[in-house]
């Protein structure tokens, strides 16, 4: 009897150090960090079509991409691709009114995903006789793994 009391005093002994060894691995293994990238573009009468490339890290967690933009002349349209090429939105602003009124257009558009794919995203910026400012702004969240502590 005693020899069965000692035996499942240290089962449950083993099933409890196991289960605090996962929940430990599960809080401690891994981390997020976030980065915030931020960027301002002013054009002036633009006409040039440009690109600003974002990179997405393997491991990334979450990614969320915003676009503000203001227009006082012209107009531009933003247009957003994932690093295969395929286009993942789009939005236009520009100005109605012709130069001497005073209009400003303003517009901005939001991406989340969770998991995105990795590799170089772009922004295309495609002006017609644009002047204005339009803001580009990233927060990944990267997950990191750490090895697991071995349980003594």
């Amino acid at each position: 009897m005693k020899n069965r009391t000692i035996l499942l005093l240290f089962t449950l002994l083993l099933s409890i150090t196991t289960f605090a060894q996962t929940q430990y691995d599960q809080t401690v293994n891994k981390q997020v960090t976030e980065f915030m990238f931020e960027r301002s573009i002013q054009l002036e009468d633009c006409k040039k079509n440009e690109e600003v490339i974002i990179s997405i890290a393997e491991n990334t967690k979450q990614f969320e991409l915003t676009i503000n933009s203001s227009v006082f002349s012209g107009k531009v349209t933003l247009e957003i691709y994932d690093s295969k090429g395929k286009k993942q939105g789009t939005f236009s602003v520009g100005t109605q009114l012709n130069i001497e009124n005073a209009e400003t257009a303003n517009g901005t558009i939001n991406k989340s995903l969770l998991e995105p794919e990795e590799g170089d995203w772009k922004v295309k910026i495609i002006p017609l006789n644009a002047k204005g400012l339009i803001s580009i702004r990233t927060i990944n969240s990267m997950k990191k793994w750490y090895p697991p502590i071995p349980f003594v």
